[in-house]
């Protein structure tokens, strides 16, 4: 389990208790509603897993509780007085906004916030160019002087917020997020939880975002047998490096 499950499973107990013992001095005031895509709104607290709570001991808060996790394609992770919430631990290591998605993903992405795909397929023959001549490693700061992304802000927003709070490179999320609940570190909760609007965490974000091309999540054995469906689109972005072909877009958070 690591750092964001745990930090997402104590979340959910700790508010669980918050809404059952009918607390108010939340930083969310009262909670009368509280679920995720699972089945936390079925739960009730039990001051069986209070010591677990206490002591920090997760799984077997977990067992006693019965939580569940958010689902891959959810965005939310947990909803709080009928306010979506998508869930970042920023203890633990650097976390992913769009999880090295092919080319193909990204048309779907564009097409759902109404932006140019040709926009980034310039930026990223860009990178090519600058990468494949030595200019650029293989992962690119946004504050880099010499980054093909950083002139892109305001064209990089849009989609940026798509896969942080609507949905992914396939699809629409049934459980979106309308809001960022950032936890410095669950252990001290109820100290270090924030609350973030979405134009808010776009501009937090933004010189810390870390761009990349990579070879994970591409076809199975491409380019001989690949999907020929979306062969012609994922080959646009595709460059053969170090034997290995590299065509997935990687945006984290550093």
């Amino acid at each position: 389990m690591n750092i964001g499950e745990k930090s997402e499973y104590y979340l959910k107990a700790f508010l669980l208790k918050q809404k059952d013992k009918e607390l108010e001095e939340t930083i969310f005031g009262k909670i009368d509603q509280l679920s995720d895509d699972g089945n936390l709104e079925e739960l009730e607290w039990t001051d069986d897993a209070e010591e677990d709570l206490q002591e920090f001991n997760i799984e077997q808060l977990n067992d006693t509780l019965g939580a569940s996790k958010s689902g891959k394609f959810s965005k939310a992770d947990i909803s709080i007085n009928n306010i979506t919430y998508s869930v970042k631990e920023t203890s633990g290591s650097n976390f992913a906004i769009v999880n090295h998605t092919r080319r193909d993903g990204f048309e779907f992405a564009c097409e759902q916030c109404d932006s140019s795909i040709k926009t980034l397929d310039e930026i990223i023959k860009s990178y090519w160019e600058l990468r494949l001549a030595g200019t650029l490693t293989q992962d690119v700061p946004t504050n880099q002087e010499n980054s093909p992304f950083s002139p892109y802000k305001e064209y990089f927003e849009p989609i940026i917020n798509y896969f942080l709070f609507t949905g992914t490179g396939s699809r629409v999320s049934t459980f979106p997020a309308m809001r960022v609940l950032e936890i410095n570190d669950y252990t001290t909760l109820p100290e270090g939880i924030e609350i973030i609007e979405r134009e808010e965490y776009f501009e937090r974000i933004w010189d810390n975002l870390v761009f990349s091309v990579r070879s994970k999540n591409m076809p199975k054995g491409y380019p001989d047998e690949t999907n020929q469906e979306n062969h012609a689109s994922i080959m646009r972005w595709t460059r053969e490096v170090d034997g290995k072909h590299k065509g997935a877009l990687h945006i984290r958070v550093n």
